[in-house]
């Protein structure tokens, strides 16, 4: 077996989005990276890059565009000017404008397999960032000047051969290797989750009339559907329905689905004439008690994954990189636990009132009595004529509550 040793600052283990991005941003405030992501980027196997739409939102927009990554980006991405949220059954609606709130777009959709070859391609051509993958973190031991990361190079196909081991010293190893992660396991950190006892079936849905940025979003008591803009008159579509039907519903023809969607939608921009073919999620909602532990930091949906309907998880993430980031810069040892620390305690409130807010509309949304469908609707209608509520409620959509 072969031992490798190296030396860097960070050490991250997952090459998703929230991975990237932050040795991206730590590679441009001048610190030396080493990333470990166990799926080699043109392989088969699943992973964060796959057919889904993402939705950014316009504080992520302007986190990208600040470490530089926007420029590449922009042209596989589709503005998002209005939003559209109504209830099946019951009256009250609520819009949002990009021009209403003063900002050039309400978010931005993009493939996740666009947004993963930009990363990477921006990724592997930083210089203080080292990528090795296939790799996967399987130990570490803390000192106190420093994390000692063992990984494993999967990279050897020959059988006969065992992987080598590369050795590591770094000042911090960063978990943003996913809800299952690796890291947070090793930390003996349990993970605490709820089943939402839902699936999100989502799929690329092709209309009559162009979107011209309008994404809509429709709460009915299975569960909220959704339109996100996409090229021409393409959108994501996602359909939210409990476990139960979820077989059922996976099983119809196309017409059949995009009848079932229109019944709930209502026939959006013209009707639905394609739809390509669907994936199921599982839905759940997940968090450890704490994000950091010794040299040891989760990020992203290593620490936290939330229910899809406010689509706050990526940009959650890409919160967590813009504090840790601006706090980093005045930091010589990253691994430092008072630093570790007063980060973990900047980011708490944030990802509490996110989930919180998510949790809250699936329960208020959801509930089957006539009377809260009424009140739902009072409340959408108020909104509608409150222009500061609305404004702030825009604010907090886009995930941009304190630039303004």
């Amino acid at each position: 077996m072969t031992k490798i040793s190296r030396n860097c600052e960070v050490v991250i283990s997952g090459g998703g989005p929230v991975g990237l991005i932050l040795a991206i941003g730590l590679a441009r405030q001048g610190r030396s990276v080493l990333l470990a992501e166990p799926v080699a980027q043109q392989s088969n196997q699943p992973n964060s890059f796959d057919g889904r739409v993402l939705a950014l939102t316009y504080g992520s927009q302007q986190v990208l565009q600040a470490l530089g990554i926007w420029d590449a980006l922009v042209d596989y991405c589709t503005p998002i000017l209005h939003v559209h949220v109504s209830q099946k059954g019951y009256m009250g609606l609520t819009t949002l404008h990009a021009e209403e709130t003063g900002v050039p777009a309400l978010g931005y959709s993009v493939q996740a397999s666009d947004l993963g070859n930009v990363l990477w391609r921006q990724a592997q051509q930083e210089p203080l960032i080292e990528i090795l993958s296939p790799a996967k973190v399987i130990d570490f031991t803390d000192a106190q000047d420093g994390v000692q990361v063992i990984i494993e190079d999967l990279s050897v196909s020959d059988d006969s051969v065992e992987a080598s081991l590369i050795k590591c010293t770094a000042q911090l190893l960063i978990g943003a290797d996913g809800t299952h992660s690796k890291v947070r396991q090793l930390m003996g950190l349990p993970l605490h989750e709820k089943s939402y006892h839902a699936y999100g079936i989502l799929a690329k849905i092709e209309t009559e009339a162009h979107p011209e940025g309008w994404s809509f979003e429709r709460f009915t008591e299975e569960g909220p559907v959704a339109l996100l803009p996409m090229d021409g008159h393409f959108h994501k579509a996602v359909l939210v329905c409990p476990e139960e039907q979820k077989d059922a519903i996976m099983a119809l023809n196309d017409e059949a689905y995009m009848a079932l969607f229109a019944d709930k939608m209502g026939e959006r921009l013209g009707g639905f004439t394609t739809i390509s073919e669907r994936v199921a999620y599982p839905l759940k909602e997940t968090y450890v008690d704490t994000m950091t532990q010794g040299r040891e930091l989760l990020m992203g949906n290593a620490s936290h994954t939330q229910h899809p309907v406010a689509a706050q998880g990526l940009n959650l993430g890409i919160r967590d990189i813009e504090d840790f980031l601006r706090l980093a810069e005045q930091q010589n040892d990253l691994g430092n636990t008072e630093f570790l620390q007063g980060y973990a305690g900047k980011r708490e409130p944030d990802h509490r009132k996110v989930m919180g807010m998510t949790d809250g509309l699936i329960q208020i949304f959801q509930h089957g009595s006539p009377l809260v469908g009424h009140l739902r609707g009072i409340g959408l209608m108020a909104l509608q004529r409150m222009p500061k509520l609305k404004q702030r409620f825009s604010r907090f959509a886009m995930g941009n509550q304190r630039h303004g």
